[in-house]
């Protein structure tokens, strides 16, 4: 989680994605941590969509992955 974190503040949101959404895929955590994720999961998704929606091209590109992830099968 703090990974995933750095990457986001150091502006690297391809790579903040796609550590949360590892981690959520994680069968190991335990449902605080999961709650937590799900927490920081939407707060940054939340914060990449605004981003998009500005024209930031790294949002944009942050935001296609994580859809992409979305749908591939676990």
């Amino acid at each position: 989680m703090q990974q995933a974190l750095a990457a986001y503040k150091g502006g690297d949101l391809q790579d903040a994605v796609t550590r949360l959404q590892r981690l959520r895929a994680a069968p190991t955590i335990t449902s605080q941590q999961r709650i937590a994720l799900n927490d920081a999961m939407a707060a940054v998704m939340t914060e990449i969509y605004g981003l998009a929606a500005k024209g930031d091209a790294r949002a944009r590109q942050a935001v296609k992955q994580y859809e992409q992830m979305q749908t591939m099968p676990r």
